[in-house]
């Protein structure tokens, strides 16, 4: 009987019950999972965010307060949870064998994959946006106006030689019927031929001038489009992650996709934080900028409030799971791992607490 009591109480549970009413969690910036401003005294700054309200909800299940400390990096916040400086780390951590090797991770508590993200003007290409645009390029006031001058020249010169050709009439000779008449005849003689019943060498001149010209137009409009399909064909715009082989991209340094990246052949432009990395985007530094899709859909709303600069394809890849840090060997990891699970569970009808969450910060892919 006395070694099961003095076993009950070597236990993790009881040790974990005894010993701690209070964790210590490092936290690090990352929108829209952890946001404070790092301006204010430590106890004035009052963190928000995805991570901050999930870690809130395990408290609450575990029964425990919260003491923040703050990092800079990810690689602080680790090392700060493997040197036992913190009981736990929660922000934007990935889920990854080497840092499995120095600590432990909780189940996962989210899953996401990279997306890309681009200027607004450079946005995916496709056969109807290329016509659309290069017959808007033609679609102008000036030649509007010189197509209805030359539309009205040459229906009125057509009727009038019709009505000099002794042979067969092809128009009505009253001037209005024969103009409606004529007008239709210029709308299809533009884009084809039909052999005329006149007779008269004008007539078929004039024909054969006006079919020559809408050839010429569509000719026209037609190598221009082929031009900018084998342009954007050849330039490769960025569509999904297998465009980006070659591209200059930005990404985090030190950070998984900045890996991802140099794995699939790159162009790897290491920035400090994202904001840089948005900003070399604008500047037409960098073709694209890539990191965890969440994180690029919620600056990209910031961005965009007063005018759209960026865009982020919904593509996404290279799948992976965040987690909570803990040090080697934690007594804590399972009870969190029972509390995250629990958080996760949908309760009846209602969303879980972590939809609920996610709904709150994580802006939907477009």
């Amino acid at each position: 009987l006395r070694i099961i009591i003095v076993l009950s109480l070597l236990s993790p549970a009881t040790i974990f019950a005894e010993k701690v009413d209070t964790f210590r969690v490092v936290i690090k910036p990352s929108e829209p999972w952890v946001m404070y401003d790092a301006k204010l005294a430590p106890d004035e700054r009052n963190p928000v965010g995805f991570s901050i309200d999930l870690w809130h909800g395990i408290a609450n299940k575990l029964g425990v307060k919260t003491q923040w400390v703050y990092a800079e990096t990810v690689t602080e916040l680790l090392t700060t949870v493997q040197t036992n400086k913190a009981d736990v780390g929660i922000s934007a951590i990935t889920i990854r064998s080497d840092r499995e090797e120095i600590i432990n991770f909780s189940t996962s508590m989210f899953e996401l994959g990279l997306q890309i993200m681009l200027r607004a003007d450079v946005d995916i290409t496709t056969p109807f946006k290329v016509l659309k645009e290069e017959v808007g390029k033609f679609i102008t006031m000036s030649n509007i106006i010189i197509f209805i001058l030359a539309l009205f020249v040459a229906i009125n010169i057509r009727w009038w030689a019709d009505t000099k050709d002794s042979g067969a009439k092809l128009f009505p000779q009253t001037y209005w019927l024969g103009v409606n008449s004529a007008f239709w005849w210029s709308i299809t003689m533009l884009i084809t031929w039909d052999v005329p019943r006149n007779r008269g060498g004008l007539a078929r001149l004039i024909d054969l001038c006006w079919h020559f010209t809408g050839l010429v137009s569509m000719s026209v409009l037609t190598g221009i489009i082929a031009a900018a399909l084998t342009i954007q064909a050849v330039d490769g715009a960025i569509k999904n992650e297998k465009d980006l082989p070659g591209k200059r991209v930005a990404a985090v340094a030190n950070n998984a996709p900045e890996d991802y990246l140099k794995s699939i052949g790159a162009i790897v432009i290491p920035v400090d934080t994202l904001n840089h990395g948005i900003d070399m985007l604008i500047a037409g530094k960098v073709e694209a900028l890539v990191h965890d899709g969440p994180r690029l859909l919620y600056l990209a709303e910031k961005v965009n409030q007063t005018e759209e600069k960026v865009i982020v394809l919904p593509a996404v890849f290279n799948y992976q799971n965040y987690g909570i840090a803990l040090p080697n060997n934690s007594n804590y990891l399972e009870s969190i791992n029972v509390a995250l699970l629990k958080l996760r569970e949908a309760d009846g009808l209602n969303d879980s607490f972590h939809s609920r969450l996610k709904n709150k910060w994580i802006p939907e892919s477009k």
